[in-house]
């Protein structure tokens, strides 16, 4: 019933136990293309084992690197009804394909998924966890932030009906990021369901440094605008706050020099409300002083992306 499209690079820690628990747990599956992009750690020596252990695992080597390439690449190969593209950095729980199949099987919507437990490895990793799991981090959306059955606009890890891409087209190859968000999009304006379902709430892990988060989320910023661009009706409130909030601290000293202190007024409350957030958290002052560290590098280095990105465009 359900093709699963499994994206790899250096996975050798993770990928034998994620296969074969969703092997065990799922009599749904009927091939898992494990697409790796060039590992150098001895995952592709586990794909193989695992090719020869399991008939439905199948190897296919994404020389572009990409995980739009190697979906679209695999897609006319696919036997299933439906397709999973999924991640190899999350835990999936007992029966995850299952569950998103009976809401699939009934017609309730055309894209099924989870909401995100995100955990992440010592203090800083729970404190980017943490962070990306509050709306002052990461705005409504709603699969970090909520567990409850809805439609939203996007979720992750989802399994598709694969009908819909004979009608709408593959994923976007010209998007290093944000290649799911602006496949949603352009599901959602054609009409499709997404639905999220608590059944299938996965936990994955986020980033373990404050370096690789700013990287994470500058380049989900640098292509955010392409995206709305090519969809603008996935164009949320939230999309332009970061890159507000970066405009505005550019122009703080030229509106100190024209209002005087009335210009810091949205930076205290911006430094009081993150203070609020990290103390409902914890009490403890260093975790405290870490989360409010994340919030502050998933705005910064969001919104500075979507400037460069706009910037981009407009050139």
């Amino acid at each position: 019933m359900i093709t699963i499209v499994l994206p790899t690079l250096n996975e050798k820690n993770y990928l034998r136990e994620l296969v074969e628990k969703l092997l065990l747990s799922n009599s749904v599956i009927s091939e898992i293309f494990i697409c790796d992009a060039g590992s150098t750690d001895g995952t592709i020596d586990i794909i193989h084992d695992l090719a020869r252990q399991f008939s439905c695992v199948k190897y296919y080597n994404n020389k572009r690197k990409f995980v739009s390439y190697a979906f679209n690449d695999v897609y006319p190969f696919a036997t299933g009804k439906y397709m999973a593209l999924l991640g190899s950095h999350a835990l999936y729980p007992e029966h995850y394909l299952e569950n998103g199949l009976h809401y699939l099987e009934l017609g309730e919507a055309d894209v099924i998924g989870g909401p995100l437990n995100q955990q992440g490895h010592g203090e800083t990793g729970a404190a980017i966890a943490f962070a990306m799991s509050s709306k002052f981090g990461v705005g409504d959306t709603e699969f970090r932030t909520s567990k409850k059955k809805q439609l939203v606009d996007s979720v992750a890890f989802a399994i598709y009906r694969k009908s819909i891409f004979e009608h709408i087209g593959l994923l976007d190859e010209t998007l290093k990021r944000n290649q799911d968000d602006e496949l949603h999009y352009r599901i959602k304006s054609n009409g499709y369901k997404i639905m999220m379902v608590p059944e299938m709430e996965c936990t994955y892990y986020v980033r373990d440094s404050f370096r690789k988060l700013f990287k994470q989320y500058f380049e989900y910023g640098l292509y955010k605008p392409l995206v709305l661009k090519k969809v603008s009706q996935g164009m949320r409130i939230r999309h332009l706050i970061p890159s507000l909030f970066v405009s505005y601290l550019i122009l703080l000293p030229v509106l100190f020099l024209i209002i005087n202190l009335l210009a810091c007024i949205p930076l205290v409350l911006y430094a009081l409300l993150a203070l609020y957030v990290g103390f409902s958290a914890t009490k403890n002052p260093i975790l405290v002083t870490k989360i409010i560290l994340a919030m502050l590098i998933l705005h910064l280095s969001y919104g500075s992306g979507f400037i460069i990105g706009i910037k981009k465009l407009l050139n």
